[in-house]
């Protein structure tokens, strides 16, 4: 596998990470009660922010 291949599967992995743990904040906020995004919101943004960080370290375009 090609360097480029694997950066941007790496890439689509984190994003799909953050997505993903949004989607369950959502939902259990949505759900459940308003305190489940007192740890859900920081864990999605952290996960967020190292998504773009290496999106932007790698140079990789949306």
């Amino acid at each position: 596998m090609r360097r480029t291949e694997l950066t941007k599967k790496t890439a689509q992995k984190k994003g799909l990470a953050a997505l993903g743990a949004g989607a369950a904040t959502a939902l259990l906020v949505f759900w459940l009660s308003w305190v489940f995004a007192l740890v859900g919101v920081p864990v999605t943004g952290v996960l967020l922010y190292r998504w773009f960080k290496y999106r932007a370290e790698w140079g990789i375009r949306f």
